[in-house]
């Protein structure tokens, strides 16, 4: 027997990792939480611990580059997103304190960014707040350990002067900056999206979850506003973006005045045909037009129309609703299209998930493949290679020797993760969590705040990321 010298043996998989050129029969070796060896026959007596993924695929770790982990109370975002073979994820919500108590409380072992929000009356004055206020807020973000800011303008709209400028200060800083498309102009639709492209102009911007943009409302036809939209994307390549693959929504149905809050509560009501009021979102879950969240044991599921109607009202409104309004022609073709070179005109394919119910790049991701609309190194691209990229992490998203150990293994049939590695150490096995913590993504500005409260971190190169070299 020869001496141990690996954590972890991934045997006999199909690895796919197309950064690296590799598509075969390979087994890889972990050591030291990362990737030791990626070679054919590694002895299985060198290492503690053997996993036989014999007819699965073996892919790097999936690294969603648009999901929720705090619009919930609770950690169950945590565990969804490693049970669905994600290892790295960027936070769309934010608040750093809540990520980093809820990876203390409920981890799952996997790597976090966190983009603060811009939410007028709680995190800035105001719809109309000034450039010094932007990059005074900013400033806090990231010396906190955030990545940067999130302008949730299809939800809380800004003056287009008020986000313009808070694209500006984040690309002023050499921060991270992301948008639902929305402003006080137009909102989360095909206008909304081709007013963020001019707000942008020549700086960076990372344009969150393109088809939620081209649901018709502006033209009727959800496929001509899709090629519209992705017309105008690929003459702006400097910008980064993502789809998901969800045929629901996720908003709030948080009151103010009587009515909902989210203005994209608002447009899906009407959608629907129902007023925007407390009666409206009482008639649409009752009808099961709008579904209701709620957290278990379990994780986050929707609730039936009856209960969810029951838990909306003791809960006084304040809980998270989906509407059925992502239509499939929209994700099909953001998850497929290319750009006259050949290149993905939307880079990543993402979820908007994590405690939301739609961690599907898997599920949907791998249907893709056998669809044959991607192929499987495609597939790889878009879901991990691309978005490590875009956030600057470059020993993400691959499985050459030195990078982090992070993987996944993934059944072809039933396109499920079976296995969830990160940072070498095995957090999901057959749908049992049992990764603990967690790493926060940051940048040089956060480390002294992190290492203050002793959270593990994971620097991210932004200079040289996709998002400002794209």
């Amino acid at each position: 027997m020869g001496a141990i010298s690996f954590d972890l043996l991934i045997k006999n998989g199909l690895v796919v990792d197309p950064a690296n050129h590799r598509q075969g029969g390979f087994d890889v070796a972990l050591a030291g939480g990362r990737v030791a060896r990626v070679e054919q026959d590694i002895s299985p007596d060198m290492a503690k611990e053997v996993f036989d993924a014999t007819g699965k695929y073996v892919f790097p770790g999936l690294v969603d580059s648009h999901m929720h982990l705090t619009t919930l109370k609770g950690t169950s975002g945590f565990t969804m997103l490693a049970k669905a073979g994600v290892t790295c994820a960027l936070e769309c919500t934010g608040f750093i304190d809540d990520v980093i108590k809820g990876m203390a409380a409920g981890g799952s072992g996997i790597s976090v960014a966190v983009l603060h929000r811009l939410d007028p009356g709680v995190s800035i004055s105001s719809q109309a707040a000034g450039k010094k206020e932007l990059a005074e807020y900013l400033e806090r973000t990231l010396a906190s350990g955030g990545f940067g800011l999130k302008l949730l303008g299809g939800h809380f709209p800004l003056t287009p002067e008020t986000t313009t400028a808070a694209i500006e200060v984040c690309n002023q800083a050499g921060a991270y900056v992301a948008f639902h498309c929305g402003s006080t102009k137009n909102g989360s639709n095909l206008n909304g999206l081709l007013d963020t492209l001019e707000f942008a102009g020549q700086n960076r911007l990372h344009v969150c979850h393109i088809n939620a943009y081209c649901r018709g409302l502006t033209h009727g036809s959800p496929v001509t506003e899709s090629m519209i939209a992705l017309k105008e994307l690929s003459l702006r390549p400097h910008l980064v973006s993502e789809s998901h693959m969800g045929p629901y929504n996720a908003c709030w149905a948080n009151l103010e005045n009587d009515a909902p809050r989210s203005q994209v509560t608002c447009t899906c009501l009407k959608a629907g045909g129902y007023p925007v009021s407390k009666e409206g979102l009482r008639s649409a879950a009752r009808a099961g037009y709008m579904r209701v969240q709620k957290s278990d044991a379990a994780g986050v599921g929707y609730l039936d129309p009856e209960a969810g109607l029951a838990f909306m009202e003791e809960r006084e409104f304040n809980v998270q609703v989906s509407f059925p309004v992502n239509k499939r022609s929209t994700a099909f073709l953001m998850a497929t299209e290319k750009n006259e070179k050949g290149g993905f005109i939307v880079h990543a394919l993402s979820t908007d998930g994590g405690c939301i119910p739609r961690n599907f790049i898997l599920s949907h991701g791998l249907s893709l493949v056998r669809f044959d609309a991607l192929s499987l190194g495609e597939f790889v691209a878009k879901s991990s290679w691309v978005p490590a990229r875009m956030l600057g992490l470059m020993g993400k998203g691959h499985l050459g020797v030195g990078a982090d150990g992070d993987v996944v293994v993934a059944d072809p049939d039933t396109h499920q993760a079976l296995l969830t590695v990160a940072g070498g150490r095995i957090i999901m096995k057959d749908g049992v969590v049992t990764g603990t913590g967690g790493v926060i993504v940051t940048t040089q500005k956060g480390e002294k705040a992190l290492a203050a409260q002793k959270v593990p971190v994971v620097t991210a190169d932004l200079a040289n990321s996709l998002f400002y070299t794209a």
